[in-house]
């Protein structure tokens, strides 16, 4: 449970507004979240909280996002970049939940350096002290859409953010995770095919671990921010094509604006372990697969009024049209 006590340190002229906010976010989540069962449930998200670490924010989105977060039993995180907001989070949610990071990209990456992370609450959820990235073989290196710019394209690339493996369990379930926070490039031309290659190739790496898992009863979850443009388009195939399923329910926008389908969690499990089933329901409490849209609860446009002096800050003084 996240810890309420730090909203103290919140400014007393924001702390009633904040409260508000967070009772409003509570009801939505209590709605549309399924609850956390220790037995029965696992409940998994993946979220990328752009530039987290790298850009200021608001104090009273840390208990925001902490409470988003404390809904689930582990949470694959993109693009965090330094760790000070986020040991900030840690302090609100408790000492129940623990985190296992990578070191961040070269800047030149993107973000200024990114991590990926996960977060998992340790009542439900054990690391089983195996993590790692993964390295391409030759044969699958990715091919360099730099080198297009000049009209010549040669195979020789890792990927630009390396994905990031670990295993966890949860009670007899054993799973393994790799999140992804791939390259996006453009919308057209051979950007877009370092792109779709990215997705293909961490699929097809991935999977290969399928028969080993088998062997160990494991399950193969894969999850992210994959910078798909539509479930019908060839990012979305390259994704499939290696046998992962995904939810029809996550067949549907999921960014800040709900115009783009980046955010994927597929899986690959044997019957025998575990069975995919694909509830369609109208309930969300019942529903094993969504997303989450926290800006109708707090960040609303209605209530821009609100933040109208923070929003002069950011923009010098000005007087800018559509900050959030």
């Amino acid at each position: 449970m996240p810890q309420y006590h730090y909203l103290r340190r919140i400014r007393k002229s924001d702390r009633a507004r904040v409260v508000t906010n967070l009772e409003r976010l509570m009801v939505q989540l209590d709605r549309e979240v399924p609850d956390k069962d220790s037995e029965q449930t696992l409940l998994l998200a993946t979220w990328n909280i752009r530039n987290f670490g790298k850009v200021s924010r608001l104090p009273e989105s840390l208990f925001y996002i902490a409470e988003i977060l404390s809904r689930f039993d582990l949470v694959a995180v993109q693009e965090v970049v330094d760790l000070d907001d986020w040991y900030d989070i840690m302090d609100r949610l408790g000492p129940d939940y623990d985190f296992i990071a990578t070191d961040k990209t070269h800047h030149k990456l993107g973000s200024g350096g990114e991590r990926l992370l996960y977060l998992y609450d340790k009542r439900k959820v054990k690391f089983e002290n195996i993590a790692g990235e993964i390295v391409l073989p030759t044969a699958m290196l990715i091919t360099d859409a730099t080198a297009g710019e000049g009209g010549k394209l040669y195979q020789g690339k890792q990927f630009r953010r390396t994905p990031f493996v670990t295993a966890f369990r949860s009670s007899w379930f054993k799973f393994d995770l790799c999140t992804v926070h791939l390259f996006y490039g453009s919308a057209s031309g051979t950007k877009l095919e370092e792109r779709v290659q990215e997705i293909d190739r961490v699929a097809e790496y991935f999977a290969a671990r399928a028969t080993e898992a088998q062997k160990t009863k494991r399950s193969l979850i894969l999850l992210g921010d994959f910078n798909i443009v539509h479930p019908d388009h060839e990012t979305m195939t390259a994704l499939k094509r290696h046998g992962f399923r995904i939810p029809n329910a996550l067949n549907r926008p999921s960014n800040l604006d709900l115009t783009k389908y980046y955010d994927q969690i597929a899986f690959m499990t044997d019957d025998d372990t575990l069975e995919f089933i694909d509830r369609q329901t109208d309930d969300p409490k019942r529903a094993n697969a969504g997303i989450f849209e926290m800006f109708k609860s707090v960040y609303r446009d209605q209530d821009t009024l609100e933040y109208e002096s923070e929003l002069r800050k950011k923009a010098g003084g000005k007087d800018k049209q559509g900050l959030r």
